[in-house]
C-alpha cells in the first residue's frame, strides 16, 4: 500500500514537473522560432520573384514573335 502511494507521488511529481517545464520558451526556442519564419519568408519572396520572371519571359518570347517576320 506504501508502495503504490509513493509510486503515485513520483509519478505526480514527474507529470508536474514535465508540465511546468514545457510552458516557458527559453532564447534558443525563441531564436529558432525567428530563424524558421525568417526562412518561410524567404521561401515566397522566392517563389513570387521566380513566378514574375516567368511572367516576363513568357511576355517576351510572345512580342519576339509578333516582330518575327
Amino acid at each position: 500500500m506504501i508502495i503504490k502511494k509513493l509510486v503515485a507521488i513520483g509519478i505526480s511529481a514527474f507529470l508536474i514537473f514535465a508540465f511546468t517545464a514545457c510552458e516557458s520558451e527559453g532564447p534558443a526556442e525563441k531564436a529558432g522560432k525567428k530563424i524558421d519564419k525568417a526562412a518561410e519568408t524567404a521561401s515566397e519572396k522566392t517563389k513570387e520573384a521566380a513566378d514574375t520572371i516567368k511572367k516576363k519571359a513568357d511576355e517576351m518570347m510572345k512580342d519576339g514573335e509578333k516582330t518575327s517576320p
